[in-house]
């Protein structure tokens, strides 16, 4: 399991999980970082006006590096990455078990149906594919969506 502990993310830490969010991207969806590249020029525009807005922040900090970040909207997981060099260290898992603490009744999430990596990571742990669909524009690209619900006795 991850040395990681997860905390609120700090306001002077958002140029740090940008970049994060920038190298997990390109290397789980090399396809759409490309075809997108136009598009993501303000990441930190996005983000600060996005995804800081609308979602509880929180990050993964192994010793003094943020490795990896999750952003919660009601029970939408909304955003979960790791930073590509801690990735396999059981930071995703730790990230997901905090979804799952914040949300206890159950949470859904979307990823691309290309994107294998996470398909399996999130399959592993329990989540199960409930719908497929196209994500919205400017993205459009094939997704699914994901259904974590608590076993109950």
């Amino acid at each position: 399991m991850a040395s990681a502990a997860l905390r609120p993310m700090r306001p002077e830490e958002m140029e740090t999980v940008v970049q994060l969010w920038r190298r997990s991207r390109a290397a789980a969806q090399p396809w759409l970082e490309e075809r997108m590249r136009d598009i993501w020029t303000d990441d930190m525009g996005f983000f600060r006006g996005t995804i800081a807005a609308e979602n509880d922040l929180w990050v993964a900090v192994d010793g003094e590096t943020v490795a990896g970040f999750l952003a919660m909207n009601g029970d939408l997981l909304s955003y979960l990455y790791v930073d590509p060099p801690a990735q396999g260290r059981g930071i995703g898992t730790l990230m997901l078990a905090k979804a799952q603490e914040l949300s206890p009744r159950g949470f859904t999430l979307f990823t691309h149906q290309r994107n294998l990596n996470a398909r399996d990571f999130y399959e592993r742990r329990g989540l199960r594919a409930v719908a497929f669909g196209v994500s919205p524009p400017p993205e459009n690209e094939p997704d699914v969506k994901y259904a974590w619900e608590p076993v109950r006795a």
